[in-house]
Formats: structure tokens, C-alpha cells, sequence
């Protein structure tokens, strides 16, 4: 089996914030000592690896004598390799690379990498650390390692980043969402899209605010509980983006605004370039979640419950995808009015000089369960979803397929 340095530093890494994470659990659940130090040991031993193999991957690439303590001892090896005698100079007898230590003073020194002194200093901590749990007894803070362990993953991302460049990036594409953009901007620099990166920011804070984890980019989210899926969407709306939708009625709109949701999960989507409401009790709702370094819209599907009509003689509008009610919203504030005898004045009233309704704008009452609509980022790309989203009956199943998909896409790439 041959692994390269590359894959080999960087699995280390996430194996080591994997065990960070476990690390957290455990504290958290009040585990005993033996548990979390087990935890927080494997953790630093991880990162000090992964650490080590990146730092000579970047030497390697500038020159492959950097990796070695003593060249004279190369001339064999390099024979040997001409031969195919051996794949790797190391593999030859009495040849060692470079220690930890050694490794970070080339990157600095004879590479000319600038690193801060409190990096260095953190990095030099992390050296002890697995010193001394690799060759003497182990008397660890674990409040400090654990704290200066996290921190050390941002300034990992900011050194490693830029200097190995997209190696580096896909091989995060297990970690958060916000690990996966901080990593993206170290690789690529600030995204070219302001929206698209205005779009991340608000949609990374909305999953924080609620407790989301573990999402990455690409990535499919359900969300089934309504209070958390409106907060989501108002706290992207609240960034100052726009959306359009895509409506199962076949209405679209380029100025979609998320209104209050109610006790009862009814929420109202207004649109302001038609000046039209639309009401649904909200069951659901899935996010897709695209790639970071692209112009390329997240997508939000949305889905309803079954819910009653309103008055005594409604209006009712229907096809095989929905059934919905048609009522008219009073500009004034005083409520909507849903009797078919007042939706067919409001159309009388064009042609008659009597007075007729007050102002007023159409709002569409969903009443049957299903799809409601898919809206995306204005000012961003996004792919044509609606014959996916019209076979879906609810999130769940929408969810499953964008995860199979996304799954396909991983293994094939």
C-alpha cells in the first residue's frame, strides 16, 4: 500500500480534529479523565503528524534534498532508484528525513515562509507535547492543549492553504462549512463574487445560530423543524440578499420576500414584482449547498402540510400538484378576505363604475401537502430544478435524492 505525503499529512489532520471533537463530546457528557485524556492524546499526536508530513511535502516540492538530514548519504539511493530498485529515497538503508523540528526551521529558513512567533511557539508546544506523551509519563493541561489545539486549526488552514493550494482544499471536504470557506479564501483569496460570498457568510452564521453542524460544501441540509428553517431564511433575507422563487402554481418572481411565521407554522412568501402573497404551513424545507469557488446559488426547497380552507364558500384553484385558495390581501392591514363572492367583486369591480373593494392584493392559500417552491440567490447561477423538485411529495425525499446524488458525485471525482 502507498499513500502520498499529501494524503497521508492531511488525513492525519482531520483524524486529529476528529479526536479533538470526540475530545469535546466526552467533556461535555462529564466523561472520566482516563476517556477525555485518551481522547485529547490521540488528538495531538494526529495533528503533530499531519503537521510534520505537510511540512515536508512543501519542502519536497521545492527541492526533495530539503526532506533529508544527511545528503552524502543519497548518492546510493539515487542509484538505487535508477535502477527501480526502490520507489523513494528513504527507503534506502541508513537514509532519515528531517525531524519536526528541523522540518518547521527549513520551511522558515531556507524556504523563506514567514511564520509568526505565536504560530511558531504553538507549533514548537505541540512538539512537546507529543514528546511527552510519546517517551516519558504525561502530565498535560487539558484545558490549555484543548484550547490551543482549536485555535491552531485556523492558523494551519492560513499557512497550509496557500502554499499547497487545491490539494489542500479537497482534502477538507469532510469538515464544516465554515472550516471549508476559511479554507477556500486561504487557497483562492477573497471569493470573486461578492454575493456569493455575502450568500456563505449569512448562511454559515444562520447554521451556527441554530446549532447545525457537520454540513459541507456540496451538501444537501433537511430541515424539519419549521421555527428553524424560517430562522434560517430570515437570517440570510436579513444579510441584505435577495431571493427569487420558483412556485408549484407555476409563478416565479425575482423579489421573493419571507414574511413572519405564525404559531401555527403558516408562513407567507410576498412577491413583490407580482404583488402576490402565498400562504402554506411549513413542514419542511432542504438545502442545497454548492460548491464555495463558484457563482453558483445554494437552493432552498420548500413543502406544506394539509391544511383546511377558510370561509364559508372558498375559492378554490387546483391542478394534479396542488390545491390552493385564493383570497384578497387588504392594503390596509385589516386582514384577507377569503370568500369567493369578494374574489369575483374584485374582478367585477374593473368593469363596473360602483366603488369595490378596498386595495388589495391576491394571496394564494396552499392547501394541499407537498411542494411548494424552490428559491434561490438572486444575482447568482443556479441549475434548473424544478422537474426534480414537482416529484418530490416532501423534503425527506428531496433530501434523499440530492444526497444520492451528491454521493455519486464524490465517488466518480
Amino acid at each position: 500500500m502507498k499513500i502520498s505525503l499529501i494524503d497521508n499529512g492531511v488525513d492525519s489532520l482531520l483524524k486529529g480534529y476528529e479526536h479533538l471533537g470526540k475530545y469535546s463530546q466526552l467533556f461535555g457528557d462529564g466523561a472520566d479523565e482516563a476517556k477525555r485524556f485518551s481522547a485529547l492524546k490521540d488528538s495531538v499526536l494526529s495533528i503533530q503528524h499531519g503537521i510534520e508530513i505537510l511540512v515536508k511535502y512543501i519542502l519536497k516540492k521545492e527541492n526533495e534534498l530539503l526532506i533529508y538530514t544527511d545528503i552524502s548519504r543519497l548518492k546510493a539511493a539515487f542509484q538505487k532508484r535508477r535502477l527501480k530498485e526502490i520507489v523513494e529515497l528513504f527507503e534506502a538503508d541508513g537514509v532519515h528525513t528531517v525531524t519536526y523540528r528541523e522540518s518547521l526551521e527549513r520551511l522558515r529558513d531556507i524556504c523563506g515562509i514567514d511564520i509568526c512567533e505565536r504560530l511558531w511557539k504553538t507549533l514548537l508546544k505541540v512538539e512537546k507535547w507529543r514528546n511527552s506523551i510519546t517517551h516519558s509519563a504525561v502530565l498535560l493541561n487539558e484545558d490549555e492543549v484543548s484550547n490551543v489545539i482549536v485555535k491552531l486549526l485556523d492558523d494551519l488552514d492560513d499557512l497550509f492553504g496557500p502554499l499547497i493550494g487545491e490539494e489542500y482544499l479537497k482534502g477538507q471536504e469532510r469538515t464544516d462549512l465554515d472550516r471549508a470557506y476559511r479554507v477556500t479564501k486561504a487557497v483562492y483569496g477573497k471569493l470573486s463574487n461578492d454575493v456569493k460570498a455575502a450568500t456563505i457568510e449569512c448562511l454559515i452564521s444562520a447554521l451556527q445560530k441554530n446549532e447545525i453542524k457537520g454540513t459541507k460544501a456540496q451538501d444537501a441540509i433537511l430541515i424539519e423543524d419549521p421555527q428553524v428553517a424560517h430562522s434560517i431564511l430570515k437570517e440570510i433575507q436579513e444579510g441584505g440578499l435577495t431571493f427569487g422563487c420558483d412556485l408549484i402554481n407555476g409563478h416565479c418572481s425575482g423579489h421573493a420576500v419571507v414574511l413572519d411565521l405564525a404559531e401555527d407554522s403558516m408562513v407567507t412568501i410576498y412577491t413583490s414584482d407580482n404583488e402576490c402573497g402565498y400562504q402554506f404551513k411549513l413542514s419542511g424545507m432542504m438545502i442545497y449547498i454548492p460548491e464555495l469557488n463558484n457563482d453558483v446559488s445554494p437552493l432552498v426547497f420548500m413543502y406544506s402540510d394539509n391544511i383546511p380552507t377558510l370561509g364559508e364558500e372558498p375559492h378554490i384553484v387546483e391542478s394534479k400538484l396542488y390545491q390552493a385558495q385564493l383570497g384578497l390581501m387588504l392594503d390596509d392591514g385589516s386582514g384577507v378576505l377569503w370568500e369567493k363572492a369578494e374574489y369575483k367583486q374584485s374582478y367585477e369591480e374593473v368593469y363596473s363604475d360602483e366603488p369595490g373593494l378596498p386595495a388589495h392584493k391576491e394571496v394564494f392559500r396552499f392547501l394541499s401537502a407537498g411542494a411548494i417552491c424552490f428559491m434561490n440567490i438572486q444575482r447568482l447561477d443556479y441549475p434548473k430544478a424544478a422537474y426534480i423538485f414537482k416529484e418530490t411529495g416532501d423534503a425527506q425525499t428531496i433530501h434523499t435524492i440530492f444526497k444520492d446524488l451528491l454521493g455519486k458525485m464524490e465517488k466518480e471525482s
